[in-house]
């Protein structure tokens, strides 16, 4: 006696996948999982940031290294934002903040991102020299 099963036909597959964006597990069907496999620069979660004393009509944008990720035209008080987060080390990470209203100077600085909520304390500073009738 033999331990070998025979199949005498192979089941073909047909019809269509929609392949995610996201990557990971995507399909279960029993035993079987698709897999997209993560690498090192996709994102492993996001930030939320609150600039906390931000003037209301405020624009808020949020650069990295590969362009703007985040932004707002004309802001509310205490405006929270949502942006991607990647491993530790990523140069992603490390993004420009530029805030600017017409009444204050322009803030422009550096922020490193981390998983998770996020307060950024905001003091801006009335531009003397603008005119904005």
């Amino acid at each position: 006696m033999s331990n070998a099963m025979f199949f005498d036909s192979v089941v073909s597959f047909a019809g269509t996948l929609e392949y995610p964006s996201s990557r990971g597990i995507f399909a279960v069907n029993g035993l079987i999982a698709l897999e997209r496999q993560s690498v090192a620069t996709d994102p492993i979660g996001s930030t939320s940031v609150t600039f906390q004393g931000v003037a209301a009509g405020s624009e808020i944008r949020v650069y990295s290294p590969v362009g703007e990720i985040a932004g707002t035209e004309t802001c509310v008080a205490n405006q929270s934002l949502t942006w991607p987060v990647y491993s530790n080390g990523s140069p992603n990470n490390i993004v420009q903040i530029k805030i600017i209203n017409f009444a204050y100077r322009i803030m422009d600085f550096p922020y490193t991102s981390v998983t998770g909520n996020q307060t950024i304390p905001v003091q801006m500073e009335a531009d003397r020299w603008a005119y904005n009738p």
